[in-house]
């Protein structure tokens, strides 16, 4: 049977790679960005219903998925689940349903995602503005388990509107889970202007973040609770303490963490 996982350009063990000046239409990602994908640029693109612009899925296997050193800037996108998101998998090697996972189990993979810029984004009907997630192929028995550390992520100079019909908390414009065993840090929204088309408000549901680790945005806690005890922006640890911008390489004003 066809299915309908048609995907633009994906990234794997790359290093140095400019994608550019494109218009995607389909029911996947725009782009996703792989396992060790290093320095890479997405600029002037189009994405028409799918995904949008993805960072992962990582951490699907058992080897460091890391992610360096990723610019995304100057993006359209229409009628997309997503403006950005990041998602890794969970952290326990778990049986999957899937034919995308040769139905064998899956996750438990290692490493970090850090100093992501998306910048200059124009939304029009996104179902969510942007979107960590960082329990794929869970099965709803290990939540916030993931190996990978997400740190040093930007969304810069966001417009438009979102699309929340039939989401089951329609306020919601950005969701963020990440990992109670590594919590995520140095999350930055600047010069962040998207508007919900179903509610007078635009709320960020924040899980297992580091104390602090969110800037530019007002953290209430995630929708399904929190079963490690780590809501909002309370855990501690998770590295060192970033500056409030993070991200100096891709844009003037931000701190590059090593």
């Amino acid at each position: 049977m066809a299915h309908t996982n048609r995907e633009s350009p994906d990234t794997l063990d790359s290093n140095n790679i400019i994608l550019s000046n494109f218009l995607y239409k389909g029911g996947d990602d725009c782009v996703a960005i792989k396992p060790r994908s290093y320095n890479v640029e997405l600029l002037n693109i189009t994405c028409h219903d799918g995904n949008n612009i993805a960072i992962g899925s990582v951490g699907q296997y058992l080897e460091d998925s890391s992610v360096y050193n990723i610019r995304a800037d100057n993006v359209t996108a229409y009628g997309t689940e997503f403006g950005a998101y990041i998602k890794t998998w969970v952290g326990k090697l778990l049986p999957q349903p899937s034919y995308e996972s040769a139905f064998e189990p899956r996750g438990a993979g290692w490493g970090n995602v850090r100093n992501i810029l998306f910048s200059n984004f124009k939304l029009v009907g996104a179902q969510l503005a942007t979107a960590i997630t960082q329990d794929s192929g869970d099965n709803g028995t290990f939540p916030g388990t993931s190996l990978m550390t997400v740190s040093n992520v930007a969304f810069v100079n966001f417009t438009g509107y979102v699309n929340t019909t039939g989401a089951a908390n329609t306020s919601v414009v950005n969701d963020i889970s990440c990992s109670g065993i590594n919590p995520c840090y140095g999350i930055t929204y600047d010069n962040f202007n998207v508007s919900n088309l179903n509610s007078q408000t635009e709320i960020t549901t924040c899980q297992y973040t580091r104390a602090g680790g969110v800037f530019g945005v007002n953290c209430t806690q995630g929708q399904s609770g929190c079963p490690l005890g780590a809501c909002g922006q309370a855990v501690a640890g998770g590295g060192p303490t970033p500056m409030k911008r993070g991200l100096g390489f891709l844009q003037k004003g931000y701190k590059y963490e090593q």
